[in-house]
């Protein structure tokens, strides 16, 4: 203890650096810049790819006509049964562990399908009309099943989150059940 001042001297001294020595801590506080910032690099790219959707090239075609547009509106209703159907029999194959990472995957498809039509059909574009009527009437339509769409999909997260155990449980239960019935005499 220092008499003058009331305080224990300080037996602990850092040691001066090694001018020698500059260039390698140079090094290693590169080296660990860059194994901290490249993982968060990475990660930051990923989310924002995956955010952004798949990249879809500009398509070079001309407008639609009205014949195309009758396809377009063909398509789009196919889309629309094929989702309806899908969901339904979401709840047939609710029992099964798979059922909902693969509503969930179709999902995906059924939305780039979509993105895919709105290109060919030119439904994102600017102008009025397009060159065409009722393009408007059909990018209306193709956002009310696209709402639909995801209002399906978030109760089929929904479900996966809080009650695909008990559909499971169920289902095998009933196998169970269906056995046992099957082996008595």
């Amino acid at each position: 203890m220092d008499g003058s001042h009331g305080r224990v001297a300080d037996s602990r001294c850092v040691a001066p650096r090694d001018p020698q020595l500059r260039p390698y801590r140079a090094a290693l506080w590169a080296v660990y810049f860059f194994v901290i910032l490249v993982p968060i690099g990475l990660v930051v790219f990923s989310v924002v790819r995956h955010l952004r959707g798949p990249h879809r090239p500009a398509s070079a075609i001309a407008l639609p006509t009205r014949a195309s547009l009758r396809v377009c509106v063909q398509e789009l209703e196919g889309l629309q049964r094929e989702q309806n159907r899908r969901a339904w029999s979401l709840a047939d194959d609710v029992g099964r562990a798979d059922a909902v990472p693969r509503f969930l995957a179709w999902s995906q498809d059924f939305e780039r399908r979509v993105a895919d039509l709105a290109d060919r059909c030119h439904l994102d574009g600017a102008g009025a009309d397009g060159g065409f009527r009722g393009r408007a009437e059909l990018a209306t339509a193709r956002d009310a099943v696209l709402g639909l769409h995801r209002a399906y999909r978030a109760q089929a997260n929904r479900f996966a989150q809080e009650e695909a155990d008990l559909a499971v449980a169920a289902a095998a239960a009933l196998a169970a059940a269906r056995e046992a019935a099957r082996q008595q005499p």
